[in-house]
């Protein structure tokens, strides 16, 4: 019986183990909600393209431990390969005087943790927009901003806890946990709907923009804004690839 009853146990912790491991590799690929404004092919065209990095170093940053016991993902080693920073790239649409917005706002707008880790690093959100922060760890975070575009403490919350916050201005709002000091993250707050993330393939597309001129920029937080002043025609779709110089990320003292 004490047999049967260690075998049990072992088939439940391995169940919950793989059932983490399969929701931080869905979180962690689940597309970035992209935007669209008139479907009217007669007066909107299209921009694609590819987004070429041409620095591409890995995160180092040093691990912070208040939970000795919990085991949190591991950053990346000095050889592994970075494609997932096209994730944090956004190529959005500015102009004068600003696109259109949207009317209702996306109700799955989210940025999860996840083992001392925010899901997705980088949400791009289109002002007026809710994002949820769910607490998927088996300890308290507590997320806060003391950015100028949204200050904000959301306090201490326990695992299957979610605190929201909306956002009614454009800007960058850097996103922390005052219980780990190295968990960080990023909402891009747009003026407008047009904009993108690059695929893992560092494919980007951005549809139904309004014929006119524009400035197509293309952000990363280690990199200054690549700004390119682009034609939109209607009913065609502008191809333009863009190069990203992204600068070296932190690096642990020695």
């Amino acid at each position: 019986m004490a047999d049967q009853t260690q075998f049990i146990r072992l088939k439940l912790q391995l169940s919950k183990t793989a059932t983490t491991l399969w929701l931080a590799l869905s979180l962690s690929l689940a597309p970035v909600p992209v935007y669209s404004g008139t479907n009217d092919p007669v007066t909107a065209g299209s921009i694609q393209g590819e987004v070429r990095i041409t620095r591409k170093l890995p995160a180092q940053r040093m691990r912070f431990r208040l939970y000795p016991g919990f085991r949190s993902i591991p950053p990346p080693t000095a050889g592994e390969k970075r494609d997932d920073e096209w994730q944090n790239i956004v190529i959005y649409l500015k102009s004068s005087p600003a696109l259109p917005s949207i009317e209702e706002q996306d109700k799955q707008l989210q940025m999860v943790q996840l083992g001392e880790t925010f899901i997705p690093h980088v949400l791009p959100v289109v002002k007026g927009s809710t994002v949820r922060f769910p607490n998927q760890d088996p300890i308290f975070h507590n997320v806060f901003s003391l950015s100028g575009t949204k200050s904000f403490d959301l306090g201490r919350y326990p695992k299957g806890d979610s605190r929201s916050v909306i956002f009614e201005e454009a800007g960058i709002v850097p996103v922390f946990c005052h219980l780990h000091s190295d968990m960080s993250a990023i909402i891009l707050v747009l003026d407008n709907p047009y904009f993108a993330v690059p695929g893992p393939d560092g494919r980007y597309l951005i549809e139904n923009i309004p014929a006119g001129s524009y400035t197509l920029v293309a952000w990363h937080e280690r990199s200054e804004p690549v700004e390119l002043p682009v034609d939109v025609t209607a009913g065609q779709t502008l191809q333009l690839n863009i190069t990203v110089p992204i600068e070296d990320d932190e690096s642990p003292p020695q």
